[in-house]
């Protein structure tokens, strides 16, 4: 998934001018550290629909900033997960049936949202942390 924020190097520009460069690393690892932490707690949202053991709901995680370019991924803290989430996504067949499982798009409207709201979030969480 990607999304491009409009206007945030004015942002930025204005935070280094004001803050400096140091401060303004800082404040933009946390602006992304929280926005990962909404995510995170979106997917978990998404993926307690169709809870069975709660592994899948436990093991989401949202990981630290990363480099080139700036980022925060969501997503398990298990690699054994992904083929169970997956098959909840998208759905199987099972003895010549397609099978639709409770989970199917649950994920895909996670996404959505975070798309819708994560940009307005973090530009808000920007202008606060900058004054």
């Amino acid at each position: 998934m990607s999304v491009s924020l409009q206007g945030e190097a004015d942002i930025l520009r204005a935070i280094e001018a004001k803050l400096g460069k140091t401060r303004t690393t800082r404040i933009v690892n946390k602006v992304l550290r929280n926005a990962g932490e909404r995510n995170k707690k979106i997917v978990q949202k998404a993926v307690s629909s169709y809870i069975d053991t709660g592994k899948t709901h436990e093991l989401v995680i949202s990981s630290g900033v990363k480099s080139n370019p700036k980022r925060v991924e969501t997503g398990w803290a298990s690699k054994e997960r992904a083929p169970i989430v997956h098959l909840n996504e998208f759905g199987y067949t099972r003895f010549g049936k397609y099978v639709r499982p409770r989970g199917m798009g649950k994920l895909q409207a996670a996404t959505d949202e975070i798309k819708a709201t994560s940009m307005a979030e973090m530009r808000a969480d920007l202008e606060e942390l900058g004054r």
